[in-house]
């Protein structure tokens, strides 16, 4: 019969191991949504379509972590701040799901347009608000490693920087739709809207990293 001891010690390395492939999950949806930004970027419509079929993985992966969470939270009971990992998992899916239908989003965007060609202005703007969500996202799954305390402050502030981006962008599609033409206009703000919402699951994937840390979400920064 194994020890309370032993028990304790393999409960432990399965929450480890869970939120390793956790992290896993992150890093596919970061290299996803790069390659979703780089189909828009290159007007390459064979990476859009990559994209849509590298989802696959990422909802298989997702499906597969989900019940290993709840399968985790109904077998040992656990308490404390092990049931925060495990809740605070559940959630973190949740938004890495959700990021990676987002990039999904982007690809069909651009397949509904069959491609974009972009202003130049236009382009280097989508490509340093692209990176921005997408280094915050990064920046969420590194928190999520390495369980860094105060990730939900610091990922909070750094998204006004995307959030900035994002509205020079808008204004940006305004001035050039004579040029893009109406659908076209239409299809890069939500491409825009995507990737901006990209960022916001990140922030909230830090903001939930730091409650599994501390007991508590840290509060909106002003």
């Amino acid at each position: 019969m194994k020890s309370h001891e032993e028990i304790r010690h393999r409960f432990e390395d399965q929450l480890e191991a869970v939120r390793g492939e956790v992290v896993v999950l992150g890093h596919l949806v970061v290299e996803n949504g790069r390659r979703a930004a780089a189909a828009v970027l290159d007007n390459r419509l064979s990476r859009a379509a990559e994209v849509i079929a590298a989802d696959d993985e990422i909802d298989s992966r997702y499906i597969h972590l989900e019940r290993s969470v709840y399968e985790l939270l109904a077998r040992q009971q656990p308490v404390a701040g092990d049931l925060r990992l495990l809740v605070s998992l559940t959630r973190i899916l949740y938004e890495m799901e959700r990021s990676g239908d987002l990039a999904v989003n982007c690809a069909k965007s651009m397949l509904r347009q069959d491609g974009f060609r972009l202003p130049s202005t236009l382009h280097a703007l989508l490509a340093q608000m692209t990176e921005a969500s997408l280094d915050l996202f990064t920046q969420a799954v590194t928190a999520l490693s390495s369980l860094e305390r105060e990730a939900g402050i610091r990922l909070q502030r750094a998204d006004d920087v995307v959030d900035d981006l994002t509205g020079e962008y808008y204004r940006t599609i305004s001035i050039e739709s004579d040029t893009l033409g109406l659908a076209a206009a239409i299809e890069l703000s939500k491409v825009g809207r995507y990737f901006e919402r990209i960022a916001d699951h990140a922030v909230n994937i830090g903001e939930h990293v730091s409650y599994i840390v501390t007991g508590a979400f840290p509060r909106p920064t002003a």
